[in-house]
């Protein structure tokens, strides 16, 4: 059947998705052993408490919770970054942000944020996903899957784009973090720099953001054919600024009466909006027959934001190397590759979805370098312990939620912080210490001694753009100093 009138959708939205479908008919057909298709779901600046599967009372997350009892969810799953551009910039890739030269996020300032007399000046280093990189899109064309990334890019300008990196398709993205509001129209003279998204036309007045980009992403859905798609529907919920539709914001303000363990209604109501586009998209492969031979990743791309949620009992937030900034939720459900129901207690990160994806798209897949590795044996058999290795964050940046440049690496139970303004070390186990309240750093002094030189070995061998001390240091005047 052709394409049928939506009444979720504008006319001239419908003849635009017509033209997808023309479009991804006259691409190259795929090989009749057909690999898996791939729905990539990144929820922006979700914490690690914030699904119900995940513990939270507060949060109604049905169908993500579902996706977790069909698939595996990953219990100590980390963001490459605690900060979203160079996170994504990870899972495009496969190779952490330090590799690929891009360790900060993009302001609308057009560099990194500094403080004029803090101790370190950040690297200047990329602002955009260089394209000499494979991205996930590129490395399964070869493979004959069509793509499309619908929602959040946040990786550069113009000429960094989706259909720049490999993307057959681009729905939404642009070179913004935050979307200039949820609902159209939107009007903040505060916000002169973002009042649209260039690459979603025809909003209609009253529409709400999340809901369109499913609507976007069930569209292309139905679309793809026999074809095998890699759909990246990164949100920009639940990213500020925290708007939803109103008799949801009412039901989570009424049950704030009988549940204090959140406090704020409309991120909830939010939480729920995307949660509802996971289960439509659900429902749509169920009704397509595509859902037993779909890999389902659904992740975050940082720690949640400490104005928007609680992340205890992880210290921090967004922004932080603590573990409120950079811990996750990891879901990965497949029904053709893996039985579903495990729980992984395995330490992973955001630079292993892309080779886990390239081994499932099969040999034809063409990935770049990656320092990921493939989560596909553990997926397989999440009781099975697998190789110790070494996890690793690079973020010499003053964020400005925390405002603290560091780096930091994780090894089996051992976490390791170096802070760089003001400068020391600490040392965690998270085994008997998730909230990283008692510093080892003195008391395991050899550990300590022997995580630092693998971090700085690590950092040295492959961060070839870093941050340098600032000769106009002054402790006194940095700390009255904001961001610039």
């Amino acid at each position: 059947m052709g394409l049928q009138p939506d009444q979720n959708l504008s006319r001239r939205a419908f003849l635009r998705t017509a033209a997808l479908a023309a479009a991804a008919a006259a691409l190259p057909a795929a090989s009749q052993t057909r690999p898996p298709n791939v729905i990539l779901f990144v929820i922006d600046d979700l914490g690690w408490m914030d699904l119900g599967c995940q513990g939270s009372t507060f949060y109604e997350t049905p169908h993500l919770d579902r996706l977790a009892r069909e698939g595996v969810r990953f219990t100590d799953a980390y963001a490459a970054c605690p900060v979203c551009s160079p996170s994504r910039a990870a899972l495009m890739t496969g190779r952490y942000p330090g590799s690929v030269g891009f360790t900060g996020h993009i302001t609308a300032i057009g560099r990194h944020r500094s403080k004029p007399h803090g101790r370190v000046i950040p690297p200047d280093d990329r602002m955009f996903l260089d394209p000499r990189e494979t991205t996930l899109a590129e490395a399964l064309a070869p493979a004959g899957y069509v793509s499309a990334s619908i929602g959040k890019w946040h990786l550069g300008s113009r000429e960094y784009w989706p259909e720049r990196q490999g993307f057959d398709f681009n729905v939404a993205g642009y070179d913004h973090g935050s979307p200039p509001g949820y609902f159209d129209p939107y009007e903040d003279p505060d916000k002169s720099w973002n009042t649209d998204i260039p690459t979603l036309a025809d909003r209609e007045a009253g529409e709400y953001l999340t809901d369109r980009l499913t609507d976007e992403a069930v569209r292309f859905v139905e679309q793809s054919g026999d074809r095998p798609f890699l759909l990246y529907l990164p949100h920009y919920a639940v990213h500020t600024p925290l708007q939803a539709p109103p008799e949801l914001v009412a039901k989570y303000r009424k049950k704030l009466a009988s549940d204090d363990s959140q406090f704020d209604p409309v991120y909830a109501a939010m939480i729920e909006k995307v949660d509802d586009s996971l289960g439509r998209l659900m429902q749509a492969l169920e009704r397509l027959g595509k859902r037993e031979n779909t890999l389902i990743v659904a992740t975050s791309d940082n720690g949640g934001l400490l104005e928007s949620t609680r992340n205890r009992p992880l210290r921090e937030g967004k922004g932080s190397l603590y573990e409120g900034g950079v811990r996750v939720p990891l879901i990965v459900c497949w029904p053709n590759g893996f039985a579903g129901g495990a729980v992984s207690h395995e330490p992973v990160s955001g630079v292993d979805l892309y080779p886990t994806i390239a081994e499932a798209a099969g040999e034809r897949a063409r990935p770049g370098a990656v320092e990921g590795r493939s989560l596909l044996p553990a997926l397989r058999d999440p009781a099975a312990a697998q190789p110790e290795r070494d996890l690793l964050w690079y973020y010499p940046q003053y964020s400005p939620q925390f405002q603290r440049p560091g780096a930091a690496l994780r090894r089996g139970r051992w976490k390791l912080i170096e802070h760089y303004d003001p400068p020391a070390v600490e040392l965690y186990d998270l085994a008997d210490d998730l909230g990283e309240t008692r510093d080892l750093a003195a008391s395991q002094p050899e550990k300590a001694a022997e995580l630092l030189a693998r971090l700085r070995g690590w950092i040295d061998e492959h961060v070839s753009i870093r941050h340098r001390l600032n000769p106009k240091y002054d402790p006194a005047l940095a700390a009255q100093e904001k961001l610039q």
